[in-house]
């Protein structure tokens, strides 16, 4: 059991994606050593010799792996099938429009995962909190192993931390359990009316005042979410790292805006999903308007947020529907690629740099990040052991 209560190693490593690289770090460790010692030619020379150049080459291995970009990334097929069995030779990567040497692939499902559940719990409908408490319970049952951490947040006027970082399911359980029976969901602003489940012809209910829930009576943090889930308790993690939002409508008046939500996610290689929960017919019965904005192309901006990290966003047609999109995801993620590759810039001038990767066969689609801030590592992280 892996129960995380501080933030450990590494903190801040580049944002290219030494955070996310599992098991990559450690076989450039191994190949930087094994070049090293391979060049040392026939003369060692005294002890005093060797000492500085034994320094070089440790900071050389060291930068060695901080400067490889890592990527994790699913593949599906022109019917949305997933597709695992796929080699090396069949994907190719640019960086900016320019081919990189892929250096290190692998399949990934094996690797350390660090996952949160981010809850919309902005409703006075008891019946709702039940369908995220269970479908949340399912998710982390079938994602979470014992090398894995999971955490729990809710988030609607504020965002709450249900469950730190862990691989107990049993606490994973309890966790969602509260939001279930109420204990740990914010809800809407008070009023007698809106806990009251009231039908209404063609299915819904009242939210206030004989009305569903807009964007102009309730909150939704959304992207405070993000940002907050990401800073506390995935930045410098490492191995594998997502994060899902099961979401009622869009943000409402966050503090942070969509753009540093993505940065934050970008920065430490988090993939997002995000759930869009939708009226099953013309209504359903929640008590919250499903309104989700969308951009000046009229595509959905959480959507984009999503596909930015190399995560999708699922329109979920009713909460009932809910533990089955939670499970597409929870396959999702089993069946990952990494690979990695030196960028051929070599200036860390902190900018974006797109990254594209190509699958061979024909209409096969990459999920994958679409890009990195090129940065480099603090000077006190190379200090780090």
């Amino acid at each position: 059991m892996r129960t995380r209560l501080v933030r450990w190693g590494m903190v801040g490593l580049l944002g290219v994606g030494l955070a996310g690289l599992g098991g990559l770090a450690v076989t450039v460790a191994q190949q930087q050593e094994a070049e090293d010692k391979g060049g040392q030619g026939q003369g060692q020379g005294n002890a005093q010799a060797q000492e500085p150049e034994n320094k070089d080459k440790s900071a050389q291995t060291y930068r060695s792996q901080v400067d490889l970009v890592s990527v994790y990334f699913t593949v599906r097929d022109s019917k949305k099938r997933l597709v695992s069995d796929m080699g090396e030779d069949q994907f190719s990567v640019t960086e900016d429009g320019r081919p990189q040497a892929i250096k290190f692939f692998a399949h990934h499902s094996d690797v350390v995962l660090n996952v949160g559940v981010l809850l919309d719990t902005g409703t006075n409908m008891s019946w709702i909190l039940g369908e995220e408490a269970e479908a949340t319970k399912m998710f982390l049952r079938h994602v979470v192993r014992p090398t894995d951490l999971g955490f729990v947040l809710s988030y609607a006027s504020r965002v709450e931390t249900v469950q730190l970082p862990t691989s107990d399911m049993g606490l994973l359980r309890a966790a969602a359990d509260s939001i279930g029976n109420g204990a740990d969901a914010i809800g809407l602003p008070h009023n007698p009316e809106s806990a009251r489940e009231i039908s209404i012809p063609g299915g819904g209910t009242v939210g206030i005042n004989g009305k569903r829930v807009g964007q102009n009576h309730r909150d939704a943090h959304l992207y405070d979410a993000l940002r907050v889930g990401t800073h506390r308790y995935l930045e410098g993690e490492v191995g594998r790292k997502a994060v899902v939002v099961v979401a009622l409508s869009g943000d409402v008046r966050s503090e942070t805006t969509l753009q540093d939500a993505l940065e934050a996610l970008l920065e430490n290689d988090v993939i997002a999903y995000v759930l869009q929960i939708s009226d099953a017919s013309k209504h359903d019965r929640c008590d919250v308007l499903h309104i989700y904005d969308k951009d000046e192309h009229g595509e959905y901006v959480l959507k984009k947020l999503a596909e930015e990290t190399g995560g999708r966003m699922l329109e979920v047609k009713g909460m009932d529907k809910l533990e089955e999109a939670l499970d597409e995801i929870s396959d999702e993620l089993h069946h990952q690629y990494s690979l990695g590759y030196y960028p051929e810039n070599k200036t860390w001038d902190g900018k974006f740099r797109k990254i594209e990767i190509s699958a061979g066969e024909k209409g096969y689609r990459v999920y994958a990040r679409k890009g990195y801030y090129a940065k480099r590592a603090k000077e006190k992280v190379a200090e780090a052991k």
